[in-house]
């Protein structure tokens, strides 16, 4: 301490206590997001070009919790691991080699590709908040295509599943085509959806943050470069169910490459997904999977500024 005080006095102390409280709080937000996780199907398991195998498990759930997913038939079921991946950083600081494009072709030229949670006890878990995230990056744009979901039709007036995040057809709500849009049943059976307000582009990677409370509900959107931007919300309602669920309770599969409509599994994507994380809170974005170029390096610059400080200090 008293080289400390030789080198800087009280004000290099005082620079040492922000940037450790600061490290602190990114270390925290990462701490805290891990804990929260439900599932995260991050799509590395395999290799660059191959197919999924056959069998269940064979979709790894990264997050401790076993929620593997499988494919139907990998002879035209399976999408195809690719090593085209977004280029923003994941928070955690893991590496992320890999993808998977459920487009037509490796298994065959159908549009069928996708995995299901068969059997596993995330379908049936009662969410009081949670956080649904993912990259995706279109290879192509027409018809609903959707990214992930959760299977069923718990409503008899209506075709809507539990929850549907997808890219649309059409232009409704706002006369914007081919736009964003997720689509849910909260804990009263009440349907709510949120609109992105952009007509999605193919080509590009996006990267997704859709967050539930019991009173609101936000969609966040991230390009290949700036933050996530709030395209579109909902606050001060009432999401929640007789036991505090958010999200229609129901044991039916959770989905990537393609939702459901009207009881029937539909709207298969053609797109590269990766990265799709269900949290059990509502996560700040902060928290979120993929940490926005430029400027939110936040860990990164708070570890090169405290490695400086030591260099000068040494």
């Amino acid at each position: 301490m008293s080289r400390l005080i030789l080198l800087g006095g009280g004000r290099s102390v005082a620079r040492f206590g922000r940037l450790a409280l600061a490290l602190g709080i990114a270390m925290l937000a990462c701490s805290t997001a891990d804990a929260s996780t439900a599932a995260y199907w991050r799509h590395e398991e395999g290799s660059a070009g191959a197919l999924i195998p056959a069998g269940p498990d064979t979709v790894l759930d990264s997050s401790g919790n076993g929620h593997h997913m499988q494919t139907f038939d990998p002879s035209f079921t399976s999408a195809t691991y690719s090593s085209s991946v977004s280029p923003l950083p994941l928070r955690s600081g893991l590496p992320n080699t890999l993808s998977l494009n459920f487009g037509p072709g490796g298994d065959d030229a159908g549009l069928n590709d996708d995995n299901y949670s068969a059997g596993k006890s995330i379908n049936s878990q009662l969410f009081s908040a949670m956080t649904v995230e993912l990259a995706f990056n279109m290879n192509a744009i027409g018809g609903y295509q959707a990214l992930f979901g959760k299977d069923g039709k718990p409503l008899a007036n209506s075709p809507v599943p539990p929850l549907k995040v997808l890219v649309r057809g059409d232009d409704f709500p706002n006369a914007v085509p081919n736009q964003l849009f997720v689509e849910w049943i909260d804990g009263d059976g009440d349907v709510h959806f949120l609109a992105g307000g952009t007509t999605v582009a193919s080509g590009s990677w996006n990267h997704v943050a859709f967050v539930l409370t019991e009173t609101d509900a936000e969609l966040y959107v991230a390009g290949e470069s700036g933050g996530y931007q709030l395209v579109d919300a909902i606050s001060g309602e009432d999401f929640a169910g007789g036991s505090g669920e958010v999200l229609f309770n129901s044991d039916a599969n959770f989905s990537i490459g393609r939702g459901a409509f009207n009881g029937g599994v539909a709207d298969w994507s053609d797109a590269l997904i990766d990265e799709v994380r269900v949290s059990d809170m509502a996560l700040s974005p902060r928290e979120f999977l993929f940490v926005p170029e430029p400027g939110s390096l936040t860990l990164c610059g708070c570890c090169l500024a405290l490695l400086a400080w030591r260099r000068r200090g040494s």
